[in-house]
């Protein structure tokens, strides 16, 4: 199989790169202020959060983690479903990861990826698993983030809200790309 050119990966990457830009030049602390999401913040009319918020990041070290987990799950990923599909999975990860930290968001703002590349994780083990491919190593990054997700400072809503909002798309888009085997009895 031909490898195409992750673009949407490359434009995803683009834009947390572009909220950097912006967290440098405003300050990290007004700009995670400004857009970061927390519990709430739909009934308080603040919907750009929703998105916005997917593209700020606490430092350069959380800047750097996510893009390093986005290049490792969405180049193979957008390259195995398709772009189409593969930003459409992003998208409601996002958005899932989001909605839990609205309504289950307790104190505190949260910011980053993290939300969405949880969704491609989870996204990842579907696809294998309906095309006989190897779990593991999207078994193993979700273990392991499974347990960092309940570290202290860091958002477990927005990455189970963001994982479970990828393995719904997966199960709605990720078909089995395997032929199906007709049985020949004899």
């Amino acid at each position: 199989m031909r490898r195409k050119m992750p673009i949407v990966t490359f434009i995803i990457l683009g834009l947390n790169l572009i909220g950097l830009i912006y967290e440098f030049s405003v300050g990290e602390d007004r700009a995670i202020y400004t857009y970061g999401m927390y519990e709430g913040a739909l009934q308080d009319g603040e919907y750009l959060r929703l998105i916005v918020s997917a593209f700020l990041h606490f430092g350069i070290y959380h800047f750097a983690s996510n893009m390093i987990c986005l290049v490792i799950y969405g180049f193979s990923l957008e390259n195995q479903v398709g772009t189409g599909k593969y930003a459409l999975i992003y998208a409601i990860a996002t958005l899932g990861s989001a909605l839990l930290i609205n309504f289950a968001g307790g104190r505190g703002i949260h910011a980053g990826a993290s939300g969405a590349i949880w969704g491609l994780m989870t996204a990842t083990l579907i696809y294998n698993l309906r095309n006989n491919l190897n779990p593991t190593y999207a078994l193993r990054g979700i273990v392991i983030n499974l347990i960092y997700s309940f570290s202290a400072g860091v958002s477990w809503q927005g990455h189970i809200g963001g994982g479970i909002a990828g393995l719904a798309a997966a199960l709605a888009l990720c078909k089995s790309s395997v032929p199906n085997q007709r049985r020949i009895e004899g």
